[in-house]
């Protein structure tokens, strides 16, 4: 028998993306809500202090009259002996001025009254100042709370908490002024520690954060990671030119996405292998009545008809060659491996040296990339070829950079016009009019030199500086 538990995750695994962001709103509002509950019970808030309104009003009206009798030493010490002191705090002030009297509060202006009339003396004499209590309120939530009753039995509504009319007080502040002078000042004790509060206060803001950074990543994972394979393998498809096959994903969204595109990868390798075998069978297959053709204008008499059409088949075999180079490069599937790109684009420029161009290189004498070494090699040979052969001297210039590396091919020809930059890069286009052999090539060079970079995610394109022709390659860092 399958115990409970055996099947769960997988059922969770295969929850759905809407599901799973319901599920991690639930546990978060239900996690902050136990670690709330959790810090009430370990450090409970402050108690309410209940006073009766009669009582307050004689026990000020008593702390007066000890205020008007005594001074100095003596009457803080008969203050602080007043029964009420276990409730209350009494001092006496040099105030300049009586405090500000908080306007609307029909609770403070009738204590105020009260109060008067139970000292003696005039109404504007007394101040009272009083904050409504506020749970929210940090401040006042950490220090005593006073709820004065006007009578007993009482009943506290809640729609009188906020209103002028409340009884239940964050801060009391009764002023008297004596005759002396100065002035008698009455607030609620402080029972408990406030540093206690600040604490829980404070842990509930961390705690809660944390509740939500954690839920919040685990959510954010869900959606991240799974694109972050499949961007991955996208990049692998482009670079590789291999299907990267993406494995099992948890989201059903995400494994419909990884199943399409496994699926959309294994077409297009077949479709392309197809095609590029299609064509490079076609050019084999042209090189036997090429062979007969150069065969047959060996017995054509007159010289000059010989002559053009033996040139005629070695400019179609020299195009059937570079097709199936072409196609062979397709088809080949080099490995990619760490190589020094700045001792590859040096070695160039020696071997081209070697046959008598002028050809010099500048940059930094090494720097590593994860490539295919070979095809690198041969776009870059192909580049170099073309400013040798329609710019004269060529210089190959590389940067590094913390994102790529740049490679200039700066020659001193006119270069391409600008209106013939596409047409440049599509194969067997020759934009030299002659289409001579010696000169115009097969159009395959900067075809083949684009497709390796692109292969390697990077970009080929064009400049115009003021003196000469650039070919500008950029050649992206992989992620790390």
């Amino acid at each position: 028998m399958r115990s409970p538990g055996v099947g769960f995750r997988p059922r969770v695994s295969r929850l759905r993306l809407a599901p799973r962001i319901g599920i991690a709103i639930v546990l978060t509002v239900g996690a902050a809500y136990l670690l709330n509950q959790s810090l009430q019970y370990l450090i409970p808030p402050p108690p309410f202090v209940m006073v009766e309104r009669a009582w307050l009003i004689d026990s000020v009206a008593s702390a007066a009259g000890v205020a008007e009798t005594r001074a100095g030493a003596p009457r803080d010490k008969a203050l602080g002996a007043l029964a009420a002191s276990q409730y209350l705090d009494f001092s006496v002030t040099r105030a300049a001025s009586p405090i500000a009297q908080e306007s609307g509060s029909l609770f403070a202006d009738g204590l105020r009254r009260s109060i008067a009339k139970a000292v003696g003396i005039p109404a504007a004499r007394v101040a009272v100042v009083t904050q409504v209590y506020d749970e929210q309120n940090t401040e006042r939530s950490a220090h005593n709370a006073i709820v004065v009753i006007p009578e007993l039995p009482a009943v506290l509504r809640s729609e009188t908490l906020a209103s002028s009319e409340s009884s239940v007080l964050g801060e009391l502040v009764i002023s008297v002024a004596l005759d002396d002078g100065s002035r008698l000042a009455v607030t609620q004790r402080n029972l408990t520690t406030s540093w206690r509060h600040y604490t829980r206060i404070a842990f509930g803001i961390v705690g809660n954060l944390l509740i939500v950074i954690l839920f919040s990543v685990w959510i954010a994972r869900s959606i991240v990671v799974p694109l972050t394979r499949l961007s991955a393998a996208i990049d692998s498809l482009g670079r590789n030119r291999e299907p990267a096959l993406i494995g099992e994903m948890r989201l059903p969204e995400y494994a419909a996405i990884a199943d399409s595109f496994n699926t959309m990868q294994l077409r297009l390798k077949r479709f392309i292998d197809e095609r590029m075998g299609m064509l490079a069978a076609i050019s084999h297959d042209l090189r036997t009545p090429l062979t007969r053709l150069r065969l047959m204008a060996e017995y054509v008499d007159n010289p000059e008809q010989r002559e053009q059409l033996l040139l005629n088949v070695d400019e179609m075999e020299t195009m059937v060659g570079d097709a199936l180079a072409f196609m062979r490069s397709e088809a080949l599937s080099e490995k990619v491996e760490v190589a020094d790109l700045a001792v590859l684009l040096i070695s160039l420029t020696d071997e081209y040296g070697d046959f008598g161009h002028r050809v010099s290189y500048s940059g930094p004498e090494h720097a590593d990339l994860p490539c295919r070494p070979v095809a690198l090699k041969r776009a870059f040979s192909n580049l170099i070829a073309n400013g040798c052969k329609y710019g004269g001297a060529v210089e190959v210039r590389l940067a590094v950079t913390a994102e790529a590396f740049a490679v200039d091919v700066h020659d001193e020809g006119d270069g391409i016009p600008p209106e013939y930059e596409e047409r440049a890069f599509q194969p067997f286009e020759r934009l030299e009019t002659s289409r001579s052999r010696e000169t115009g090539g097969s159009g395959l060079g900067l075809a083949i030199s684009r497709d390796i970079v692109n292969s390697h995610a990077g970009e080929i394109s064009f400049r115009r500086p003021a003196k000469g022709f650039i070919v500008h390659v950029r050649l992206p860092r992989p992620a790390a």
